[in-house]
C-alpha cells in the first residue's frame, strides 16, 4: 500500500503543478498579440564617397610644406602676410608673376634702392599714377639715369626753374628766343646750368 500512495501523491502533485501553471499564465485575449515584439536594430545603408563632403585641401596640404615652415619662422613675413591690405595686392597675378622673377628679386633686395624707397617724398611721388606710368616708360628711364639729368637734380638753379611756371614752356621751344628770352638769358633757367 505505501507504493500506491507514493504513486498517488505524485499524480496529485502533477496535477496540481498543471493548474498552477495553467492559472499563472492566462491565454492572451484578441487584440493583445504582438505589443511586445522582437526588437527591430536601425539598419541604415552604408557610407558613400559621394556621402562625404571633404571640401578645399589645399590649404591644408600648404600647411605641411617647408613653405610653410619657413614662413611662420620669419617674423617679418609672417606680420606682412596678416595685413588684409598687403594680402589683396598680392592676388594680383601680374605681380605674384613679378615677384616670381629673380632678377627683379636681385634688385629689389638692393640697399640703394631700399633707402630711396624709404624717403617719403618718393613714395608720396610713387603713389600718384601718372608718374608711374611715365616710369614705367623705357626712355624715360634712360633719360632719368643720363649724366646731364642727374647733374641738374643737384643744382639748385634748376629746382627753382622747375617750380616756374614757364618752365615747360621754355623746355618746348628748346631754349630758342620768345616773349622770356633767349636760352640761358631767360629769367625761367635762373642760374641752372644745363649740359
Amino acid at each position: 500500500m505505501n507504493k500506491k500512495i507514493i504513486w498517488g501523491l505524485a499524480a496529485a502533485a502533477v496535477l496540481v503543478l498543471a493548474v498552477v501553471g495553467y492559472v499563472a499564465n492566462p491565454s492572451v485575449n484578441q487584440g493583445t498579440e504582438a505589443t511586445i515584439g522582437t526588437a527591430q536594430r536601425y539598419q541604415a545603408p552604408q557610407i558613400e564617397a559621394k556621402d562625404v563632403a571633404v571640401g578645399d585641401t589645399k590649404t591644408q596640404e600648404l600647411m605641411q610644406t617647408a613653405t610653410w615652415d619657413a614662413i611662420l619662422k620669419d617674423e617679418t613675413l609672417r606680420t606682412l602676410l596678416q595685413d588684409a591690405n598687403f594680402r589683396a595686392k598680392l592676388q594680383d597675378a601680374e605681380l605674384r608673376q613679378a615677384l616670381a622673377d629673380q632678377e627683379l628679386l636681385k634688385r629689389l633686395a638692393d640697399s640703394d634702392l631700399q633707402t630711396a624707397m624709404r624717403n617719403p617724398a618718393l613714395a608720396k611721388a610713387l603713389a600718384d599714377e601718372n608718374f608711374r606710368a611715365r616710369l614705367a616708360d623705357a626712355n624715360v628711364m634712360a633719360a632719368l639715369s643720363r649724366p646731364a639729368f642727374q647733374a641738374a637734380m643737384s643744382d639748385r638753379g634748376f629746382a627753382a626753374a622747375m617750380r616756374h611756371p614757364e618752365f615747360a614752356h621754355a623746355l618746348a621751344v628748346r631754349g630758342g628766343c620768345d616773349d622770356w628770352g633767349c636760352g640761358s638769358n631767360s629769367p625761367i633757367i635762373g642760374g641752372a646750368v644745363i649740359r
